[in-house]
């Protein structure tokens, strides 16, 4: 059987599983309503060296490369999924070889491990600086628990002979390999390649529930191996936060997709964008005025107006019902900067961020969130260019076009 301690951790390591990757979607839902994060899924792939610090060993921390060579290697694969822009859980499998070296002693040893371990990643960056969608770098704290299955042979220096094994048979894993339980902790810094490809460099120490990794037991109680990896990520399954189409394209959050309407057969493109502040058209008082303005001339002079005005009436209703569902005139296009869900954001702060006038921004609140937008202008055209004008000079990435009519959002954007 097991150790006390072992037995624990295996218990406790899948506990983590399965809390940390049911409460993801979680997590990811409730920072897709606050900001642009989405989370997404990686498949990472890293190789690096793998080292030894224990009681056979020449030097406490620097290897030695002569004599019994301490430098060994290890390779690895990761999945993971991004939770939020500080929050990633990730599941590593690792194989490594490891050496150790004590001339004083004539002894030296050779082990190979296969490791599995869920870690976290917590981003050092995006907790000192506010989080960017378009950011190409990141530096990440890295804390887990696993299990470490080896097999060591303890040798003598001189001859070669093996002096004692540990694991090879004899241990409580597969293969009759030893079994412990480790925790890791380490560092790592991300480098952003594409939008689907990234760079990183990772190194994070074992300490192992043992003292016989390196088949001696002596001073140091709980033995430590050291993997220092180059790894590369490919990311899928979400939106990386950058745009996968050209810039006179739609973006990510302005995917379009092909409906028909029901009274009129016409299809119309849908867009999926949160909703803004409307704005009144000019052209809506203009309309109501101007019957006014003629009906007042007509009405002092002569009582007869009451039986020659009553076709006048008449005309008056029917246009009404004949330009209501024909009212292009009164659709404007604006451009969407920001959203967010629950609470305002300073539209001064917004100005100074995105180094937009003040007096430009407009806020709406609806269905809970709050709506930040830009522009007015006649033609989708027209407003597609300003949001390119807006990815590029002012670096708002995800910055859409949106539509209302008669003050009032539309689900759809009108075919163009």
């Amino acid at each position: 059987m097991f150790d006390r301690f072992t037995s624990k951790l295996i218990r406790l390591v899948f506990v983590l599983v399965l809390f940390l990757f049911s409460g993801s979607a979680v997590f990811a839902q409730s920072y897709n309503k606050t900001s642009n994060f989405r989370g997404y899924w990686l498949v990472n792939a890293n190789a690096g060296t793998s080292l030894f610090f224990g009681d056979i060993k020449q030097y406490r921390f620097a290897p030695i490369s002569n004599y019994e060579n301490e430098w060994r290697f290890g390779a690895g694969l990761m999945l993971g999924k991004r939770i939020s822009p500080v929050f990633g859980v990730r599941g590593q499998f690792l194989y490594g070889q490891l050496s150790g070296t004590r001339r004083s002693w004539n002894m030296f040893f050779e082990s190979n491990y296969i490791e599995f371990n869920l870690n976290t990643s917590v981003s050092i960056r995006n907790i000192v600086r506010k989080y960017k969608s378009n950011q190409i770098w990141d530096a990440y704290v890295i804390l887990g628990l696993g299990l470490t299955n080896f097999n060591t042979e303890l040798k003598d220096l001189s001859t070669k002979e093996v002096i004692k094994k540990v694991g090879h048979g004899n241990g409580k894993s597969f293969a009759g390999r030893s079994l412990q339980g480790m925790a890791m902790g380490g560092l790592g810094i991300d480098l952003k390649v594409s939008n689907r490809v990234d760079l990183n460099i990772e190194t994070a120490n074992r300490i192992l529930n043992t003292d016989e990794l390196d088949g001696f037991t002596n001073q140091f109680k709980y033995d430590v191996y050291n993997y220092t990896s180059f790894g590369i990520s490919y990311k899928f399954g979400g939106s990386t936060t950058l745009k996968t189409k050209k810039s006179d394209d739609y973006s990510y959050f302005d995917k379009p997709s092909q409906t028909k309407s029901k009274d009129s057969g016409v299809t119309q493109t849908e867009y999926d964008y949160n909703p803004y502040k409307p704005v009144e058209p000019p052209k809506v008082d203009a309309l109501t005025i101007e019957p006014k303005e003629v009906s007042k001339p007509v009405l002092p002079p002569v009582e007869e107006k009451i039986v020659e005005y009553v076709p006048v009436e008449v005309v008056k209703e029917t246009p009404v019902v004949i330009e209501e569902p024909v009212m292009t005139a009164e659709i404007e296009y604006r451009v969407q900067i920001r959203a967010k869900y629950g609470n305002a954001i300073s539209i001064r702060f917004l100005s100074d961020t995105y180094n937009i006038p003040m007096e430009n921004i407009r806020e709406n609140a609806y269905n809970g969130f709050y709506i930040y937008s830009v522009g007015s202008f006649n033609t989708y055209d027209q407003a597609r260019e300003r949001r390119n004008q807006l990815r590029s000079r002012n670096g708002i990435s995800d910055a859409f076009v949106v539509a209302f009519k008669n003050g009032k959002r539309l689900s759809k954007l009108p075919q163009q």
